[in-house]
């Protein structure tokens, strides 16, 4: 088996022996923004996602369906799982590196 170079998708190689593949002669290397967009996104998902609580009211009812009450409290329950909508809040960004820059302009 021959190992001609090793990729490493995102901005880091923490995770290769880069020492040892030296060695050996394989290139490492990383594709720094390659998925810049896809992480600004799940950052974003990640604020939505608490803003509103989903994963709270999706344990909450996963609770409930495994007690068998998750039909007669689905309408009732809800209400405590609102969160808060984003609209007119303002969104501080402590790290303006390149994927907070692009969340910052989203």
């Amino acid at each position: 088996k021959t190992c001609r170079a090793i990729a490493r998708c995102g901005a880091g190689t923490n995770n290769i022996p880069v020492d040892r593949m030296s060695e050996l002669g394989i290139p490492v290397f990383n594709t720094p923004g390659a998925n810049a967009n896809a992480v600004k996104e799940l950052a974003i998902c990640g604020m939505l996602l608490g803003s509103r609580r989903v994963i709270d009211g999706i344990n909450h009812m996963s609770d409930l369906g495994k007690q068998g009450l998750a039909k007669e409290r689905v309408e009732k329950d809800k209400a405590l799982f609102g969160g808060r909508e984003l609209a007119g809040k303002t969104l501080a960004v402590i790290v303006l590196g390149h994927i907070g820059s692009l969340i910052a302009h989203s």
